[in-house]
């Protein structure tokens, strides 16, 4: 029963993440930190504004290993789910980009997409090399012990 539940979460986290995502998307209103820098000081804006930039990197890098994890309890990690899993991860990255287009206060931006494309290869990269070159490595074991919960 316990490992049916992890599975369950395992599988489920990466729609919920998903979802999150694209309610994100729809309700944060950037214009909204105009005019904050007098509030918070220059250093802290650009901070923010740092941070809100290399969001992107870090949350669709969060899908894609979210995905990856729902997958290896399905079965072993392969080239081919892991180019499907790519795929997903950037294909969602463009769906959000659209969606952005309608949202009043957003807008489509392909600098983004780059940034979304960037996370995605980073954390590809790391989790194809850990999982399969890297037997000593804690997120290879922790990635081949997903699939033991099978």
């Amino acid at each position: 029963m316990q490992l049916f539940i992890i599975r369950f979460i395992l599988r489920f986290l990466p729609v919920i993440y998903m979802v999150w995502i694209w309610l994100q998307s729809s309700h944060f209103n950037p214009s909204k930190l105009e005019g904050i820098h007098v509030q918070i000081g220059i250093p802290i804006y650009l901070l923010l504004g740092a941070a809100l930039e290399i969001g992107h990197l870090f949350q669709f890098a969060i899908l894609y290993a979210l995905l990856v994890m729902a997958f290896l309890t399905f079965g072993k990690l392969s080239l081919k789910i892991e180019i499907l899993l790519f795929a997903i991860a950037v294909l969602y990255g463009v769906l959000d980009e659209i969606h952005q287009f309608y949202v009043p206060f957003r807008s489509f931006s392909i600098t983004d997409l780059i940034k979304d494309g960037i996370g995605v290869i980073v954390v590809s990269y790391i989790i194809h090399k850990k999982y399969f070159n890297n037997e000593q490595s804690r997120l290879g074991r922790l990635l081949r012990g997903i699939t033991v919960l099978h």
